[in-house]
């Protein structure tokens, strides 16, 4: 009996990990535009400035997929930082570096292009530097870091390995108030890579 309980436990967990395994791994290198807010109203204005003017701060990321989950990193350098954070009085040039995990949801059937929605939780580092630090041992220590909500929408194009990627993703922290309500969004286009 022990054998056979042995013998199950055992082919649990290996079976249990292969599941995952066998989904698809996509790697997307994205880059785009970062676009600092206090809330969402100036999150919108800030967008539709940045549509017609062509301007924002030039940012970077790296999205790895695996099924319905992903862990994104985005990077933006020459950010304004205020007292307040990112945006806002202006007392120097910054950078943020922001790392997330993701639930994606892709609630409609591929046709050429599938929209998605994601949502999930992550880290936003607001005065990394790469230039200075690096990608040392610790990027995002936990007196620098804020936890943030991260949510977002796009859609893909997939031509057999290779595809395109168009989205916008927010990472919403805690304000003076102490309440989520500081937006920081990256709008980003990307090559979508099935391994």
């Amino acid at each position: 009996m022990r054998r056979m309980v042995f013998a199950a436990i055992t082919a649990g967990v290996f079976v249990l990990p292969a599941a995952p395994a066998a989904a698809q791994i996509y790697i997307t290198p994205a880059a785009g535009v970062f676009i600092p807010a206090t809330d969402l109203e100036d999150l919108e204005g800030q967008a539709e400035q940045t549509r017609f003017e062509r301007s924002g701060t030039f940012g970077i990321g790296l999205n790895i997929e695996m099924g319905m989950l992903r862990g994104s990193l985005a990077y933006a350098t020459g950010a304004t930082i205020s007292e307040d954070g990112v945006g806002g009085g202006d007392i120097g040039d910054g950078s943020v570096l922001a790392a997330a995990a993701d639930l994606v949801i892709r609630p409609l059937p591929r046709l050429l292009v599938q929209p998605y929605l994601l949502g999930g939780v992550g880290l936003k580092r607001q005065d990394f530097s790469y230039d200075d630090e690096g990608l040392g041992a610790n990027p995002l220590p936990s007196d620098k870091t804020d936890f943030a909500l991260h949510a977002g929408i796009g859609a893909d194009v997939m031509l057999g390995r290779f595809g395109i990627m168009a989205e916008i993703t927010d990472y919403i922290t805690r304000n003076e108030d102490s309440s989520f309500g500081q937006h920081d969004a990256f709008a980003m286009v990307g090559l979508r890579v099935r391994l």
